[in-house]
């Protein structure tokens, strides 16, 4: 979900950071669309488990919620008031054996972050699988710098209505300076039959520029260690492009690329 909101310990917005491009203020490295897709379901884990064949790489984010967009580690804010997003990326493997869709749209309303998350999964010699569920979400600045929250999310598999996980996460931020944040999220992976694990990550984000930004995550989650490397540009204040690079640890790697474009807007604003 997307991870700006209007509490003093969250950067600036993008459309000031681009109006004010030779001040030194903080900028996330999401500063268009902070969205990181929490998984509360692997689809493809799930489906690759049942053709017999062991876990692939999850559907991230996350948010998760994750550093925006596709990424797997979240963070400690939201969006602003009244704000909406949607974002759209695909994930594909090097070997070319899956492929993933995703759309998800968010706003907030109140204090919260209300999303929709619809995943569809493309297996080699597999019917294509669709995952649909709602997360939400909720933060507080502790002090000027440090921001915690929770957030957490279900999915379904629309192939019967079956229910087919939940995912519980806490993130904290900290602003360590005024071009790098550091996210650490803790929480724990529900799967129907298989229990629960524990889902852990830490990420690392810098803006060496007002329109470009840069993410390096470690992060363990559905029983997979896996990282992440990526880039996000800034197209307009309104609209952010994310490239990234992901693989599992250990000997059998699973590489993976991921390309996503956000785009974040105040329903009814002119």
């Amino acid at each position: 979900m997307s991870h700006r909101h209007d509490l003093h310990v969250q950067p600036v917005r993008s459309e000031q950071i681009l109006q004010t491009s030779r001040q030194c203020q903080p900028l996330r490295l999401h500063s268009v669309v902070r969205s990181l897709r929490l998984r509360s379901v692997d689809p493809r884990s799930v489906g690759l488990r049942n053709a017999g064949m062991g876990g692939l790489m999850s559907l991230l984010a996350t948010a998760g919620w994750a550093a925006g967009g596709h990424h797997a580690v979240d963070d400690a804010a939201l969006l602003d008031p009244g704000q909406c997003q949607v974002e759209v990326w695909q994930e594909r493997s090097d070997a070319g054996t899956f492929w993933l869709n995703h759309v998800g749209p968010a706003c907030r309303w109140g204090g919260l972050e209300w999303g929709v998350n619809l995943d569809t999964l493309h297996q080699a010699d597999e019917s294509p699988q669709t995952y649909f569920g709602p997360q939400l979400k909720w933060a507080v600045p502790l002090s000027e710098r440090v921001s915690v929250g929770v957030a957490a999310a279900s999915n379904w598999n629309s192939r019967d209505i079956r229910y087919a996980g939940s995912t519980v996460v806490v993130p904290v931020t900290w602003q360590a300076a005024t071009t790098v944040a550091l996210h650490l999220n803790l929480g724990v992976d529900q799967h129907p039959g298989a229990g629960s694990r524990a889902r852990r990550g830490l990420a690392a984000e810098w803006s060496p520029s007002m329109r470009w930004s840069l993410v390096a995550e470690r992060f363990d989650d559905h029983g997979e260690r896996r990282w992440r490397a990526g880039a996000r540009y800034l197209v307009s204040d309104q609209v952010s492009l994310d490239l990234s690079r992901a693989a599992h640890l250990g000997p059998d790697t699973r590489p993976w690329w991921a390309l996503g474009i956000n785009w974040a807007f105040s329903p009814g604003a002119r």
